[in-house]
């Protein structure tokens, strides 16, 4: 009776691991739209006159965790070197967006 305690015991200590290890995130995985994905949407976004959010990548201080992101939705137009404009009619907003700080593309379209 005691070997099957014990071998329950040591069955559920090891599917408890198992499934912590399974929702574990890897965090030095980059999160975001494969770059070339990243693109095609901004070109069809310009293009096609979409209206857009972009969730962008905020630069960190030394030694902070480099999570800050922000949002900007508007319609874009093209900016000077490797910058995009957004356009907010409704706020009369018009926000500069650098191409590498732009983690995801989202369509309002389709919200």
């Amino acid at each position: 009776m005691s070997n099957q305690v014990s071998a329950i015991k040591k069955f559920s200590s090891q599917l408890n691991d198992r499934y912590r290890q399974f929702l574990v995130i890897d965090p030095t995985e980059p999160l975001g739209m494969p770059q070339a994905q990243r693109d095609y949407f901004l070109e069809q976004a310009l293009t096609r006159h979409y209206h857009v959010t972009l969730h962008l990548n905020l630069p960190s201080e030394p030694g902070e965790p480099s999570e800050n992101e922000a949002l900007m939705s508007g319609y874009l137009t093209q900016g000077p070197k490797d910058t995009l404009l957004v356009t907010n009619a409704s706020q009369n907003i018009t926000q500069v967006a650098h191409l590498n700080q732009i983690k995801f593309v989202e369509r309002n379209d389709y919200r």
